[in-house]
């Protein structure tokens, strides 16, 4: 019993202790809370504003800076640059630039990136703005399906805008110059577009071209245009006065590709984006292109070609009717007898589509018929001046009667029909000239103009010798002892009048001889008739001589 009563209770409660809340410390824990709210919106909304990480590709990073430097897509800022450092291969720059959301879909394939800075070409001055804010990256988004990460950064900005319709063509020629980008393309003087790149391939040695055409003005290309290189001022001389043909200031500035649709205007179907033409190097390497109907003769000449070019005119009395081909224009080994025979064949082409004015086409044969037959009747072809400023000639073809010497050695050359040829022109003229001239360097002029000088020499001691007498006393005096003798006669005369006694004197001495005279012409008058009257008697017959006996 005792034990029970020695044994502790199990379990004995702990009296609680109440402490008193602090409101202090439990708005201190909501402050970290908050704050860790807030990152992580913030951090999910820079998640959802961030744009794609794209690398450039430079030549230089002239002007760009690290986050300073910015990318704009029509003119509104969608990135920065971050990061810049040298390429691999040392070949430029590598720019690393972090863009917002709202480019993310922009960046595809084919999208262009461009440097925006102070450039003055010939489209005129651009980038002036940069002079303050500085350079920025500027880019056109592309169309492509495909996206892309990794872009090259052009040198100049390009040339069709964002959203332009139109047609982009490319052009391939063996040209003998070439043009940058930025140049207009010409329909007819007008602008309709701009060459976008050029490139030279060293391979085929061609000239590479891509040229957009803004639309409307793509309707205008079809797959028969033709297209040529168009620079510089052309100066035509005609009976009208001087013609200037200038193209536009831009193509006198930079040149310019200019097109139109072949002869007759058929320009084909319509064009497509990325057709390939062929670039010619002037108009007259196209007009120069025969056709299924071209007509070819072969002119012998022995003035001078110089100044006469392959695509020179042809023309018949001031209608251009075809152009020269080839110039000289021997046949195999023809061209040994240069010095033995003396002319130089040029073979010439007659276009009949340029005779068929206001009229229908008509068949090759036809004219050829037409052509021999003018032949026949006396067609002949002279070298003719076309620009007196440049001296280029041409062939003019004339069937006037002259009497000028013609030359045709053969009927037929090289397979073509030879066309009778005569001097003619300012070439003619010259040598007329030549001739009169050295028949005027012939004529003794050194003697005559010895003899006029010993002429003139004594006219001149002549002259001095007179001026030397008239300036003697005496000679000046005579004038006025010429005045006292007329004076004087004056005098004299007056005391002969009517009425002085001196008169009536004289009046009647004058009677005196009258009839004294009138007396004296019977006697007269037998002297004409008989002189020896006053020797023999004028009433016995004349002797009769008598014979010998």
């Amino acid at each position: 019993m005792s034990n029970d009563n020695n044994k502790q209770p199990a379990y004995q409660p702990v009296p609680a202790v109440v402490r008193k809340t602090n409101v202090f410390t439990s708005v201190i824990w909501l402050i970290p809370l908050i704050a860790l709210i807030a990152g992580g919106w913030l951090l999910m909304k820079d998640i959802r504003n961030r744009g794609p990480e794209i690398t450039l590709l430079m030549d230089s990073a002239d002007g760009i800076e690290v986050n300073n430097t910015v990318v704009k897509v029509l003119s509104v800022e969608v990135g920065r640059v971050t990061r810049i450092r040298l390429r691999s291969d040392q070949k430029g720059v590598e720019v690393t630039a972090r863009l917002t959301a709202d480019a993310k879909d922009m960046m595809r394939k084919d999208t262009q990136f461009w440097v925006v800075k102070p450039r003055i070409d010939q489209s005129g001055i651009s980038g002036l703005n940069t002079l303050v804010s500085g350079s920025y990256i500027a880019f056109t988004p592309g169309k492509s399906e495909e996206t892309e990460e990794r872009f090259e950064v052009l040198d100049i900005p390009p040339i069709a805008a964002i959203g332009q319709n139109g047609l982009r063509l490319k052009l391939i020629g063996l040209n003998d110059k070439m043009i940058g980008a930025g140049s207009p393309v010409l329909y007819e003087d007008f602008s309709v577009g701009v060459v976008e790149s050029a490139e030279f391939n060293p391979k085929d040695q061609t000239v590479n071209y891509t040229v957009f055409i803004q639309s409307p003005n793509d309707k205008l290309v079809g797959e028969n245009s033709q297209f040529w290189l168009q620079s510089g001022i052309n100066i035509e001389t005609t009976g009208n006065g001087i013609r200037v043909d200038s193209a536009p200031i831009p193509a006198l500035l930079s040149g310019a590709i200019s097109f139109a649709s072949p002869t007759g205007g058929d320009k084909g179907k319509p064009a497509v984006n990325d057709d390939t033409f062929e670039l010619y190097n002037n108009r007259s390497e196209i007009d120069n292109l025969p056709t299924e109907r071209s007509l070819y003769y072969t002119a012998f000449f022995k003035q001078s070609v110089r100044g006469l070019m392959s695509g020179a005119p042809v023309e018949y009395k001031g209608i251009n009717i075809g152009a020269v081909a080839d110039v000289p224009y021997f046949a195999q080994n023809d061209s040994l007898k240069l010095f033995e025979n003396g002319w130089i064949p040029v073979r010439i082409r007659i276009e009949p589509e340029r005779m068929e004015l206001n009229a229908g086409a008509q068949s090759r044969e036809y004219w050829q018929n037409q052509f021999q037959t003018a032949l026949n009747k006396g067609l002949t072809a002279t070298i003719s001046s076309n620009n007196l400023l440049t001296g280029s000639k041409m062939i003019e073809l004339d069937d006037r009667p002259s009497e000028s010497a013609k030359l045709k050695p053969f009927a037929d050359y090289n397979g073509n029909v030879v066309i009778a040829t005569r001097s003619g022109g300012l070439d003619d003229l010259q040598a007329q000239l030549g001739s009169l001239l050295e028949k005027f360097n012939k004529l003794p002029l050194e003697n005559t103009v010895g003899e006029l000088n010993g002429s003139l020499r004594e006219l001149k001691a002549t002259l001095n010798s007179a001026n030397a007498l008239i300036s003697k006393p005496q000679t000046q005096n005579i004038p006025n002892e010429l005045n006292q003798t007329l004076r004087e006669l004056r005098q004299t005369l007056q005391g002969v009048s009517p009425r002085s006694p001196l008169y009536s004197d004289v009046q009647s001495t004058l009677q005196s001889i009258d009839k004294t005279l009138k007396d004296a012409q019977p006697v007269i008058n037998t002297l004409k008739e008989k002189p020896n009257s006053l020797i023999f008697n004028s009433n016995a017959k004349d002797p009769i001589p008598k014979g010998s006996r």
